[in-house]
């Protein structure tokens, strides 16, 4: 994925427009559309229906575009009909909160701990103003709680509690830190069904790549596969598009 959308969250993400802003990106890009489109096709086909619904977004390392990543495919499953929720799951830099509008309340740490339950934390984001097409997320902000409570988590009641509220959605996106940042990305991973990594094209470290996979696995959750982001078409491949008539061109 090229930086636009990550650029516009960061710009929009302060005064509340963060999601509208990418939903808008995402809806008038045919390519950027379809890429996620096809994305959350293969996780889709990763996941098969009886294994569940939920899926962590992280990666290696800060800054490689994880949230976007998420907030993308969150707008794209939307868009597609389905019915969506996207937690922030980062609560030492929570972002979504502002990106989404939402208040700063209760959140996903309060209903880790059964200190408060996910209605109260949940957020119906209108995704147009101008509602030219139709479509909302369902959001979950991270919450007033500092993140030195989650290695006490009682897991296996937090594991209850979280597919209790994530089965009434059709698909659900968990925004995480960076694996070989903190912990708390491997703790999370205990509750959901898959875990799709964000790598950075322009700084992804092949050891670094390795280290944050061989965290993961002992864990057991399966690794759904890898979004190569921040992909520049003239340094990291073939600066044509073969295909992209398909995409613009008229029907034949």
């Amino acid at each position: 994925m090229a930086d636009p959308a990550a650029n516009e969250l960061k710009k929009r993400a302060r005064d509340g427009r963060g999601l509208s802003a990418l939903a808008r990106m995402v809806s008038d890009s045919p390519e950027l559309r379809i890429a996620f489109e096809t994305l959350l096709g293969g996780l889709r086909l990763s996941l098969h229906s009886d294994a569940g619904n939920s899926i962590l977004v992280t990666s290696a390392q800060p800054s490689e575009g994880k949230t976007t990543v998420a907030c993308c495919l969150a707008i794209a499953a939307s868009l597609a009909g389905q019915t969506v929720l996207l937690i922030d799951g980062d609560l030492r830099r929570p972002r979504l909160t502002s990106a989404a509008g939402t208040a700063d309340g209760v959140g996903f740490g309060e209903v880790l701990e059964v200190q408060a339950v996910a209605s109260e934390a949940i957020h119906l984001v209108e995704l147009f103003e101008d509602h030219r097409e139709a479509g909302h997320l369902s959001v979950m902000a991270a919450g007033r709680k500092s993140p030195g409570f989650l290695p006490g988590v009682d897991w296996t009641k937090a594991r209850t509690v979280f597919r209790s509220f994530s089965e009434r959605f059709g698909i659900v996106f968990v925004d995480s830190p960076p694996i070989l940042a903190v912990n708390d990305a491997l703790l999370l991973a205990n509750i959901v069904d898959g875990v799709l990594l964000v790598v950075d094209a322009g700084s992804a470290d092949r050891y670094e790549l390795q280290r944050a996979k061989q965290q993961l696995e002992p864990i057991g959750t399966p690794i759904l596969g890898a979004v190569l982001n921040q992909f520049d078409p003239k340094i990291h491949g073939r600066p044509s598009q073969p295909y992209g008539g398909y995409l613009h061109g008229s029907r034949q």
